[in-house]
This record gives C-alpha cells, sequence and structure tokens, in this order.
C-alpha cells in the first residue's frame, strides 16, 4: 500500500518528531547535540527552509520547521540520513538510527503556530528534566526571527513562552516503555540479585548477552545505564 501524502498545510508550518529507533537515545554527549544541531544549520543554508524553534531530547528531536515549498519531507530525510552517518561511524554500529517514519502535523492558523513554539519550549520542563529556560538544547530565534514578529518585544515573546499551556499537541510516542521502579523490578527478577553493581561484575559474552535481553524487554538504553552503572555506549552497542 502506497504512503499516503504529508498535509503540510496552507501555512507552509509544520511540527515535526524525529525519534530514535526502538526508543534509543540519539545523543550520548555534547558532540552529538552540537553534529544534529550543525547538520540543521547546513542544510538550512542548501535547502532554504526555516527552524525558528527546536527542541532535541535524548532520544526524540521536536521541529517548529517552515517550508512554503512543501518539501520538507525531503529535508528531513536529508538531515536524518547525514546524522545517522555520523552517529553509525562514531559509535561503530550499522542500521537504522532513527524510527523510520517521522512524525508531523500541519500547523494552520497563527494561535496554533504560537502554541506549538510554546509546547517545544517547554518540551525539558514537562519531562521533569530541567526548567524550560536552563536546558541547553532548546532553541528559540528571538533576534528577528519569524516569531518576534507576533510579539511587542523579545521580553513579551519569553514571558508567552514561559506561560504554561493545556492545549494537545504532536507527541513523542513513548511506546508505553517501563517507568524506572518497573525497570529495577525486571531486572531484579532476571538477575535474581539486588545488587547494582551485578551486571558489571559479568564477563562480556554475558553482560552483553543480558543487556540485549533487557533492551527486548522495553527498558531504554538510559534506563539500562542508570540502573547497572554500564555506559550507555557498552549498552547502545550490545
Amino acid at each position: 500500500m502506497p504512503r499516503r501524502m504529508r498535509d503540510v498545510g496552507s501555512t507552509g508550518w509544520v511540527h515535526i518528531i524525529l525519534r530514535g529507533i526502538n526508543r534509543e537515545d540519539l545523543f550520548y554527549d555534547e558532540e552529538d547535540y552540537e553534529r544534529f544541531v550543525s547538520t540543521l544549520a547546513r542544510f538550512k543554508r542548501e535547502l532554504a527552509f526555516e527552524i525558528p524553534v527546536f527542541c532535541l531530547m535524548s532520544n526524540h528531536v521536536h521541529l517548529l520547521m517552515f517550508d512554503e515549498n512543501g518539501a520538507y519531507a525531503q529535508a528531513i530525510k536529508k538531515i536524518a540520513v547525514s546524522y545517522a552517518a555520523y552517529y553509525n561511524k562514531k559509535y561503530d554500529r550499522v542500521g537504522h538510527v532513527f524510527q523510520d517514519r517521522f512524525r508531523s502535523e500541519p500547523v494552520k492558523d497563527e494561535r496554533y503556530l504560537l502554541s506549538v513554539a510554546r509546547y517545544i519550549y517547554r518540551n525539558p520542563e514537562k519531562a521533569g528534566i530541567c526548567p524550560a529556560r536552563e536546558y541547553p538544547y532548546t532553541f528559540v530565534q528571538k533576534n528577528d526571527g519569524i516569531l518576534t514578529g507576533y510579539f511587542s518585544s523579545e521580553e513579551e515573546l519569553t514571558a508567552f513562552l514561559e506561560t504554561d499551556d493545556t492545549e494537545r499537541h504532536l507527541e513523542y510516542d513513548t511506546g508505553g516503555s517501563l517507568s524506572d521502579a518497573e525497570a529495577a523490578e525486571l531486572l531484579r527478577t532476571i538477575t535474581g540479585s539486588d545488587d547494582p553493581q551485578y551486571v558489571q561484575r559479568l564477563d562480556r559474552a554475558g553482560r552483553d548477552t543480558l543487556l540485549l535481553q533487557l533492551k527486548k524487554l522495553g527498558l531504554t538504553v538510559r534506563q539500562i545505564s542508570r540502573l547497572t552503572g554500564v555506559n550507555r555506549n557498552v549498552v547502545q552497542r550490545a
């Protein structure tokens, strides 16, 4: 069955979510975040689109994109392919990095445009990471940006972004991932041990077998690393 064409809407604005495959992390260190940002900047220059707001979370990315030509799907593909090549080389892996098909929704009016911008900006805060203004991997173009035209000053735009918003938006699909408490209980059941260092003391083959089993059971790479103390790169490669 052919895929249904995406609806860009009449405004040229679209909210996009890129997800790590199997809910795995896309970014492990500052270099990874910086590489994705530079990739966005490169293709922005080449393909003439605008992304005045974005947020890079550990295993997914939110983009508010303006593309009056409606060719944003091709732009996202180029961005994803470029970053995946870097990621696979750095972490010595092969295969897909992003979920096969990114999620998107058209932004069809001014009110929803501003609401989506605020939602993306506040994503780290809603996830319980830190106040939105302190998160280092969110970008809002405030200086002569597209959004500033809707406000009398940069301060007014900032105040708007800081205001809580209860409107529903396109969400990152967690896929029913386990809570940390559930993941910890599952780990204890499998290993028969309450010692968080247990996994680290296994030989490499035994450790990697167990890590792979945990991933198949729905634990995220970040959860496994947090619960076992095993480096995330090691968990990723298992």
